[in-house]
């Protein structure tokens, strides 16, 4: 079966899944379900992983970009996810996204020692006319990192899709200087669009040695 954006009827969504901090082991209880459960539902992945601490050494969120037919379908994908069902997380937020590039995160090319990065801006209320008049700077500077950096990017949009309200990427730099160096020239960064930004280190999802 091919992925869903082929049908061009479906929607995209980013999930944040922020890990209960306080019960670590949780993970490891559901982690075979999650497991079978994600690849049961391999095609409606454009990227999957967690992020952690800067160390490596502590879960910190799973997050997901994921295209599905309507809400209902990406609310019971995540109702019925067995890590949530176990209550590995503390809260989720489920957001509507577009999928700015044309790839998955499967054939995005994967070397010894690379280091990835989550990157969620979330949006000042009302930028949406002056993000539209930043478009075209914004893609121009997002395309020299889309070949060898960017593993999946694209912005979060309001529940009916006609709004921009911040960005979630997934993007391989080497280190974390090197990802606020890439944020000191982005466009919408420079010209205050953002409220805040949320940098985490990024785990590629799957079993050990799966490639997804």
């Amino acid at each position: 079966m091919g992925h869903l954006y082929h049908l061009g009827e479906s929607m995209f969504f980013h999930i944040q899944l922020i890990d209960d901090l306080s019960r670590p082991e949780k993970r490891q209880e559901s982690r075979t379900d999650h497991w079978q459960y994600f690849d049961d539902h391999n095609n409606n992945f454009v990227a999957r992983g967690a992020t952690t601490n800067d160390a490596g050494d502590q879960f910190l969120s799973s997050v997901l970009f994921v295209e599905f037919d309507n809400w209902d379908g990406v609310q019971k994908f995540i109702d019925e996810e067995p890590h949530n069902k176990n209550g590995v997380y503390s809260a989720v937020f489920i957001r509507r996204w577009h999928k700015a590039l044309d790839r998955l995160q499967i054939e995005f090319p994967r070397t010894e020692g690379q280091v990835s990065w989550y990157i969620r801006g979330y949006g000042k209320a009302g930028m949406h006319e002056k993000r539209q008049e930043l478009l075209d700077v914004h893609r121009a500077y997002f395309s020299k990192f889309d070949e060898n950096n960017f593993i999946t990017r694209g912005p979060i949009l309001s529940d009916d899709g006609k709004e921009w309200q911040g960005s979630a990427n997934l993007i391989s730099l080497p280190t974390r200087d090197a990802v606020s160096d890439f944020l000191r020239d982005e466009p919408y960064y420079v010209n205050g669009l953002y409220d805040r930004i949320i940098i985490e280190k990024y785990k590629f999802g799957g079993r050990p040695g799966q490639v997804v």
